[in-house]
């Protein structure tokens, strides 16, 4: 028998995070708290059947009802109205910023200059920074709900602004809410279903909200190609007000959810925190069962360690070898996607199906919904999937695939697209689709591998008394490089053209490898 001190496994995976499992050899390993003193922890794969009653989910699902298990994910699925505010954006968004009518109303003939596109499109990014830098304060503060409860108020309030928007400046401004309402709502709901949700279920609830801002994406993606087809402004905006939708009813059932326990336990209230517990994670007569009893006990023995340990402070995110390898991890995982190739599209679309030849709009508008129609399936196939091969290899498979249709892409633009001297003449209308679909399939296979885990990094990394200051900080790295991406986007494209594809996936590709040499996925 070891002399070092055994903490429970619950809270080892608090204060370390279940993904670093996988790279912590077996063995013991010392680290210091933040004052300093020694607590020596035994990092073992594997629990013997006495102590592992905490992580065996199969006895959990045999002893809890029916009732609580369903009672669990019916909440979960209403705070997943929020959406996937990414994915329901960039739909909705990009379509309207390209429709004629739109253009029109703004004063532009064929799209929007550079300026005004960066400043309309990418300036989101920038907003949903300070939407999460600011819901990390306000879900430790004052709760999960009250996170998601501002942010559905600010998606009101700036989609009211962009229905009306006389001029590209309350536009702009509108955008800037947008975002912060969005990273609220993100924030909110990923730490809500952390903390709910049983370790075994966990990818696929958090999944939810990509498949339900797929689907809001897809009633607004079927909108714009329907009004390709009119002439009046109505239809630019019956599109963008489908958010009205989910935003309206989750504010009106919000208050019927309960918080989590453990933010009841953090504040105090241990009563409510067990009765919360109950009710997820209960049997029919109103006990826990004794996988629940023992995680209630082990969050409880987490807090008051890191409570103890002055683990809760900002410090707690650089003050340990640990600490900082977590942070490294889960901050570098929120890079990748604003250099995936979705920047160029994302705004830019009608420029880049031109740039390949297809000049139609009726045509490109029924790509985009035929896209949204797909992600549905796929997010919904990703979210389930996460749960079954891990967050690892779905992350590495999600780069993999964007890096070589990113190669073809870019092997199309540089001997085919670029050469040719009109666009949409010669082997551009030919080639173009080939170079449209490649982003098609390959953006079908990212949201499926890759979308449902890059929030799970941020969640289940951090423990408990940081998890929401480490999701707004990922948060922050994230918007922040995805302003540069999609600021520097269409610039780079039309000096470099296909050019702008080696430049994306040589970043990737750095990113993935540094990622696959030290095991950090």
């Amino acid at each position: 028998m070891s002399d070092t001190t055994h903490l429970p496994s619950d809270l080892h995976r608090a204060t370390q995070g279940p993904l670093l499992q996988q790279r912590i050899p077996s063995g013991s390993a010392a680290i210091n708290d933040s004052s300093g003193s020694p607590h020596a922890q035994h990092y073992q794969y594997h629990s013997n059947t006495n102590n592992s009653l905490i992580d065996n989910e199969d006895y959990d699902d045999k002893v809890a009802t029916r009732r609580s298990r369903i009672y669990r994910w019916i909440v979960i699925l209403i705070m997943s109205i929020s959406g996937d505010g990414w994915s329901y954006e960039a739909s909705v968004m990009s379509s309207v910023l390209n429709l004629p009518t739109f253009l029109h109303h703004m004063g532009y003939e064929k799209e929007l200059p550079n300026v005004a596109n960066m400043l309309i499109g990418p300036i989101y990014s920038l907003g949903q920074l300070i939407g999460g830098l600011i819901g990390g304060y306000i879900a430790d503060t004052f709760g999960r709900k009250m996170t998601l409860i501002l942010g559905t108020t600010f998606t009101l309030l700036s989609t009211s602004l962009l229905i009306w928007a006389p001029d590209v400046y309350v536009l702009i401004g509108a955008r800037v809410i947008q975002g912060a309402a969005i990273g609220l709502l993100i924030l909110g709901f990923q730490v809500y279903t952390a903390e709910v949700a049983s370790k075994n279920e966990r990818g696929m609830l958090s999944g939810t909200s990509l498949v339900s801002g797929n689907l809001f994406s897809t009633f607004a993606a079927a909108i714009a190609f329907g009004v390709t087809y009119t002439t009046g402004n109505w239809g630019w905006r019956l599109s963008l007000a489908v958010s009205f939708i989910p935003s309206v009813v989750l504010l009106m059932l919000l208050p019927f959810v309960p918080e989590t326990p453990r933010y009841h336990y953090q504040k105090g209230r241990e009563a409510k925190a067990r009765e919360v517990m109950v009710r997820f994670h209960g049997t029919r007569d109103g006990k826990l069962t004794a996988a629940s009893e023992a995680e209630f006990d082990a969050m409880i023995a987490a807090i008051k360690y890191d409570q103890e340990a002055s683990n809760i402070g900002w410090s707690a995110f650089v003050n340990t070898p640990a600490a900082r390898f977590r942070t490294f991890c889960a901050l570098s995982s929120q890079l990748i996607w604003p250099w995936a190739g979705q920047s160029v599209w994302t705004y830019y679309f009608g420029r880049v199906y031109r740039y390949a030849g297809i000049t139609e709009d009726h045509t490109s508008f029924a790509i985009n919904l035929a896209l949204s129609v797909a992600m549905i399936f796929t997010s919904l196939f990703g979210s389930w999937l996460s749960d079954q091969i891990g967050r690892r290899l779905s992350f590495l498979i999600g780069i993999g695939q964007a890096v070589a249709f990113m190669l073809v892409q870019w092997a199309l633009a540089v001997l085919y697209l670029d050469s040719e001297s009109e666009i949409g003449s010669g082997s551009g209308s030919v080639v173009g689709y080939v170079f449209v679909s490649c982003y098609f399939v390959s953006q079908l296979l990212w949201v499926a591998f890759f979308s449902p885990v890059v929030y799970l990094y941020l969640t289940e990394l951090f423990p408990g008394p940081l998890r929401a200051r480490g999701f707004a900080l990922g948060n922050a790295v994230s918007m922040l490089a995805g302003f540069v991406a999609m600021v520097t986007a269409a610039p780079t494209m039309d000096a470099l053209k296909g050019w702008v594809c080696v430049m994306a996936e040589s970043f990737k590709y750095a990113n993935t490898h540094t990622h696959y040499i030290t095991h950090m996925c």
